[in-house]
């Protein structure tokens, strides 16, 4: 279910919610091979009317299930929004999705989750990539002094 707030409910003043918001719901269609939602996101938000638009802030939190960049390693991440902050227009291309007296909030929580998302995952800051397991193939790249340093002499000398 997605999330969603009354309008008519804000008329009277500034509201709170918190609770969580299923993957299903926000990133359904995410496919990234080394990114995975394993928890609904949490969040925490005050809403309040801005003249005809939303002011939203809060924080939002979520554990990610990633794959190393560099070795392959899987681990889990807490991607952490303490200082979420938007504002839902009802007018223009960024317009939230209303129907009646009730706005749907998932699109403005989505964009920032994704856009939260690291490019890259690493195990750790450090991350030295993949053990060297292939050494016999490595070596036959390597380039011998008696070639005088020239990096053509490895590719003129591996046999296909």
């Amino acid at each position: 279910m997605p999330l969603t707030v009354n309008l008519r409910l804000l008329e009277s003043g500034p509201a709170r919610i918190a609770g969580e918001l299923a993957v299903d719901d926000f990133a359904a269609d995410f496919t990234d091979p080394l990114i995975k939602f394993v928890s609904p996101m949490s969040y925490e938000l005050g809403i309040q009317r801005q003249g005809a638009d939303l002011a939203i802030s809060g924080k939002l939190s979520i554990t990610l299930g990633c794959t190393c960049a560099r070795c392959l390693m899987e681990f889990r991440s807490e991607l952490e929004m303490p200082e979420f902050a938007a504002l839902a227009t009802f007018i223009g291309e960024e317009a939230v999705p209303k129907d009646g007296d009730i706005a749907d909030l998932t699109p403005l929580l989505r964009e920032d989750i994704l856009l939260g998302l690291p490019a890259n995952p690493l195990c750790r800051p450090d991350c030295r990539g993949l053990a060297r397991k292939a050494k016999a193939r490595d070596l036959r790249l390597e380039v011998p002094p008696s070639d005088g340093g020239s990096p053509w002499g490895a590719l003129d000398r591996l046999k296909l």
